[in-house]
């Protein structure tokens, strides 16, 4: 064993100690999650986790396990393509993994190891990038401990896919970097883009962007070369960049057409003046606060949203810019700033430095970098994980510029001190819970440390610098743990085992008395331990019983929906595995968000991201409408003019809607849309009954005439329940020539043959699919194929092809060179 010890080089030594102390921290942070009752799932302000992320994963999961996994997906709402989960995130393919082999429910015990790989990985990979510059190991190791631990990592690591973006963009920047110095390994910069381009179309934009800038202040710091050599230079990167992009076109270009021509996630075109204006215009004074705060903490401003004592920055906890990555960062960086322009380095050094400084800052202090970086959409500042890398770059450089003999700027220090007092004051006097209070302490404590240590380096007579920078260093590690366990604690999240059935009732009663509006730090504790019936109701054998009952009696395309919440507010079916019309989606299909806004604005729920059914469910017209046939409650007594009722399951009641409800429908009278739009709430109704409502349908203003077609009555559409939701097939026995509709959204990717022959689709009631249709008999299939899917697979291949051939050539190149 100590042969072998020896035979590890010391830059060896130090990587695997990188990853044994972020191990140890991470059991630190995460020891409520490894140890204690709670799950990394929440339901305050990150309620994402538990209401929409770890429903996706349930999903895919489920398809996997049942063998029908395809592209598109019915029982999210009224249907999404597959493109729109993380498909390709490699953190979330080992949790898929797990759920495959263990089952969905367990995969989520598994989210806090996930978590905890991601910060190895990220502190790991930025120990590697450093190591491109001629950093001491002790400088590498130190500030690749606190990229692990950066304050984005854990924030937005809450959101899971988030925090993989801390790998793969210091990952770019190191084979960016072997690009420039032409290193070896040079050639995986396309490869490592290809991987980045696979993940997620939004972040590979901000990453391709930032690798961009960061390249192109890189080429203008090199000394000795020509313009035209940092043109080619330039050039050379950037087409590296878009080779590796296009070898994930197979991936990319899918995803890229869902937001791009499917979602309202991108708004619309602005004039040159309008954007610049909202480019340059300052933001409110509650931003510039909230800057001048989160250096120091993520945790100042609060987290929960309990009365007086709530978030207060500029947005909410995630959306604000998150530049945490330790209080000795900001130290160092304003020190870099200070001392940078005496150094050493060479005139054009300094003044890129200073240039990129000066960049960052303007990017900071206008929305310029919330919209650039979010496609000229909407503000936000989600990019800030692209500026941690360069803080950290400055303050490595000038850890190192101390050890060598340099001395801090006293003015500097004093400065820093003045901001960081008044932000660890703001934290303790705004804080609810004793933990942020003591978090804002040690952040005090810590940074004074910080401060007088920086004051003594090569100040003092004596020998023991090497002291100083070792408690310099510890006091950095305790303020980065300590900043990062504070994120999760007092937090609503899911716990591993729920409440027992048979105390549940009373336990949530008592749970509801305490609640009250401004509460007290105890009472805000009782809200937050809340009971639980998470498990038992989301896996309830009463509704897989439902479930399988309706597959054996039923082998048509159908709906189903439940008249309560229960595990999720809109998302049960991706996990219980029924085709309902309830979703969470950030990126909502715009044509059916149109029929919602136009036609029944009260599916909404909270915002414009959910569609709720069950607080809707009496209103069994828009039920019907929407192919909902089957209604689960708990209710033994449903309003039988509505609901049928079929059986009892258990706890459960299974009803049937009265009124006819197919997910396909023939009519053969139209609507306008502009007479949709204009008509009052009774005559829309009737409009959508008795008519199908087209583009270029019949102008009405009233619905008199409408509901008296023999026709209608008597045709009918039937479609087959699907093996894989790719494929739909069905009849049509059309008493007329007319149209059918199906609650299908319409969607790029969709194709139908009718016997056998190609139909053109378009588009019917604001938001979904629909064709003309013959008089007559007529088998119908419907197919989806992901949009440019085809087309991405050839370009990839088409881009791998040439990236292979580009290596083969470069290496003979190079074989001939160190021959001669």
């Amino acid at each position: 064993m100590k042969k072998l010890i020896n035979k590890i080089s010391r830059e060896q030594k130090t990587r695997l100690l990188l990853l044994l102390v972020l191990f140890v921290s991470g059991l630190i942070v995460y020891r409520n999650y490894i140890f204690g009752n709670e799950l990394l799932v929440f339901s305050d302000v990150g309620g994402d986790t538990l209401e929409q992320y770890t429903m996706h994963y349930a999903t895919i999961v489920n398809h996997l396990r049942e063998g029908n996994f395809s592209l598109w997906d019915f029982n999210n709402g009224f249907g999404i393509s597959m493109f729109n989960l993380n498909l390709f995130d490699p953190s979330l393919m080992v949790l898929y993994a797990l759920g495959v082999i263990l089952g969905p429910a367990h995969m989520l015990f598994f989210l806090v190891w996930i978590q905890i790989g991601r910060i190895l990985a990220a502190g790991w990979v930025f120990y590697w990038f450093l190591s491109e510059f001629s950093f001491s190991r002790q400088s590498k190791f130190i500030f690749s401990f606190a990229y692990g631990l950066s304050g984005y990592l854990l924030v937005w690591g809450q959101h899971y896919q988030f925090g993989m973006v801390t790998v793969y963009f210091p990952l770019l920047l190191l084979f960016c970097e072997k690009f420039l110095r032409k290193e070896k390994k040079w050639k995986l910069f396309p490869i490592m883009v290809f991987f980045c381009g696979i993940y997620s179309v939004y972040f590979t934009y901000m990453c391709l962007a930032g690798t961009g800038l960061y390249l192109l202040f890189r080429v203008i710091s090199l000394n000795g070369l020509t313009i035209r050599q940092r043109m080619g230079k330039f050039a050379g990167g950037c087409l590296l960049m878009l080779l590796g992009l296009g070898m994930s076109f197979a991936v990319f270009l899918p995803m890229a057409s869902i937001l791009l021509n499917v979602t309202s996630r991108v708004e619309q075109k602005r004039t040159l003046a309008d954007l610049l204006k909202r480019c340059f215009t300052l933001n409110k004074q509650e931003y510039y606060e909230t800057l001048l705060l989160r250096p120091f903490s993520t945790n100042f401003q609060n987290l929960q949203e309990l009365g007086d004592k709530k978030y207060y920055g500029f947005w909410n906890y995630y959306e604000d810019p998150v530049l945490f990555v330790s209080v000795l960062a900001v130290f160092l960086v304003v020190q870099f700033l200070l001392l940078f322009w005496k150094s050493n380095e060479t005139k054009r050094t300094r003044r890129t430095a200073y240039g990129a400084a000066l960049f960052m800052l303007l990017l900071m202090i206008f929305p310029v970098g919330g919209y650039a970086f979010n496609a000229f959409a909407t503000v936000t500042y989600r990019y800030t994980f692209l500026l941690l890398p360069m803080i950290l770059l400055a303050a490595a450089w000038t850890w190192d510029y101390l050890k060598k003999g340099g001395r801090a700027s006293i003015i500097g220090v004093v400065l820093v001190c003045i901001f960081m007092y008044k932000a660890c004051r703001m934290g303790y006097e705004d804080s609810l819970f004793a933990e942020y209070r003591q978090n804002a302490v040690i952040t005090a404590v810590t940074g004074t440390v910080m401060a007088v240590v920086l004051l003594l380096v090569n100040r003092l007579k004596v020998k023991g610098e090497q002291v100083l920078f070792s408690l310099l260093a510890l006091a950095m590690a305790a303020n980065v743990i300590c900043e990062g366990t504070v994120g999760y604690e007092d937090r609503m999240s899911l716990k591993k085992e729920d409440t027992p059935a048979e105390t549940v009732v009373q336990v949530t009663d008592d749970y509801l008395e305490k609640i009250v509006e401004d509460p007290s730090e105890q009472q805000a504790r009782d809200f937050i331990d809340k009971p639980q019936a998470y498990f038992r109701e989301l896996y309830s054998q009463d509704i897989q019983d439902i479930l399988g009952f309706l597959r054996e009696t039923d082998k048509s395309f159908y709906r189903v929906e439940k008249d309560f919440s229960s595990a999720t507010i809109s998302m049960d079916s991706l996990a219980q595995g029924y085709r309902g019309v309830s979703t969470y989606n950030s990126v909502m299909n715009s044509n059916v968000k149109d029929f919602v806004n136009t036609c029944i604005p009260s599916f909404y729920y909270a915002d414009r991201n959910r569609y709720t059914f069950w607080d809707n469910a009496m209103n069994n017209w828009f039920a019907a409408f929407t192919g909902v046939r089957y209604l689960i409650s708990k209710n033994s007594s449903l309003d039988s003019s509505k609901y049928t009722l079929i059986r009892q399951f258990g706890s459960m009641y299974l009803y049937q809607n009265v009124r006819e409800s197919d997910v396909a429908r023939f009519y053969d009278e139209t609507v306008s849309e502009s007479s949709l739009r204009e008509a009052d709430k009774k005559i829309r109704k009737k409009f959508l009954s008795n008519a199908i409502v087209l583009e270029d349908g019949e102008d009405r203003e009233s619905a008199a005439g409408l509901g008296k077609s023999q026709a209608k009555k008597e045709s009918k559409v039937v479609l087959d329940a699907p093996q894989k939701d790719t494929l739909v097939t069905g009849s049509i026995q059309a008493a007329s020539d007319g149209y059918v509709l199906f609650m299908i959204p319409y969607e790029d990717g969709w194709s139908l043959k009718i016997d056998g022959e190609d139909t053109k689709l378009q588009k019917g009631d604001l938001g979904f699919l629909a064709c003309k249709v013959k008089e007559g008999n007529h088998a119908l299939t419907l197919t989806y194929h992901a949009p440019l899917l085809k087309e991405g697979i050839l370009l990839s291949l088409a881009f791998w092809i040439i990236y292979l051939m580009f290596t083969v050539y470069t290496f003979f190149v190079h074989r001939k060179d160190t021959i001669i």
